[in-house]
């Protein structure tokens, strides 16, 4: 056998051994920074009877009443709730979860400014719940209602406004959350991310841009592919010694 049949038989030999152990990492959610100009990937719910929705935001005003808002950090676009009167808004985007997840994170942008300056989170995103005036994002099932707070459907809560924080925020801020346990033990599965605001107090703006939900995990390929690709590098090795003897 001389050294370039060799090689091969080599090659093929690593690949019988090690195709299973690919590793790769994906981001999970689409038009994350809404560059599309839209909703695309997206679903927006609002509260029925209740004022404003979510908003797709350039420059610096507020998409609905022009308030003097930061520009999105991100491209041209970001997604803003704006409202003339109290009312609830979601907005989500159903993501699958990886078979096998060694490590997960999510991050966004966002930008709070709340005029009336005080926070209420009561238990609740229903807008006739006085006082109610909070932004929330939650990892949920997706067989939950869009505005449900309960523990058997909000799987993790990523970030809330908190009574006591600052009412407005000095510009679009990074948070980020570690999701590798929680995907992990959802493996295969479909869940949800949600952005939430409720107002019935008055004005609010919040602000989301850069939206990301990344994991990584071993990558095991279909017995199907690996058998292929056995097949095709034995058939070059075959091929090989063939026509070494036929010179022979």
């Amino acid at each position: 056998m001389n050294r370039g049949i060799r090689r091969l038989a080599v090659a093929v030999a690593m690949l019988g051994l090690f195709a299973s152990t690919g590793r790769a990492r994906a981001d999970l959610i689409s038009n994350g920074s809404f560059e599309t100009g839209d909703f695309t990937g997206w679903t927006v719910v609002d509260q029925a009877a209740g004022s404003g929705s979510w908003f797709i935001q350039s420059g610096t005003g507020s998409p609905l009443n022009g308030f003097t808002v930061p520009a999105p950090p991100e491209g041209t676009f970001a997604a803003m709730t704006d409202q003339t009167g109290p009312g609830s808004h979601v907005l989500y985007q159903d993501f699958v979860v990886p078979t096998v997840v060694t490590s997960a994170s999510l991050s966004f942008e966002k930008f709070v400014q709340n005029s009336p300056g005080v926070f209420s989170t009561p238990d609740s995103l229903d807008y006739n719940v006085t006082p109610n005036q909070q932004a929330r994002v939650d990892i949920m099932t997706t067989t939950a209602d869009p505005f449900s707070v309960s523990a058997g459907d909000v799987l993790q809560n990523v970030y809330q406004t908190m009574v006591g924080d600052p009412a407005t925020d000095p510009g679009y801020l990074t948070i980020t959350a570690d999701l590798t346990s929680l995907l992990a033990a959802h493996a295969g599965e479909t869940l949800r991310l949600r952005f939430a605001e409720v107002d019935n107090q008055g004005f609010f703006n919040f602000g989301v841009d850069s939206v990301s939900l990344t994991a990584s995990g071993t990558v095991v390929p279909e017995p199907s592919t690996l058998a292929i690709g056995l097949v095709g590098g034995l058939g070059l090795l075959a091929t090989a010694y063939r026509r070494r003897r036929a010179k022979a």
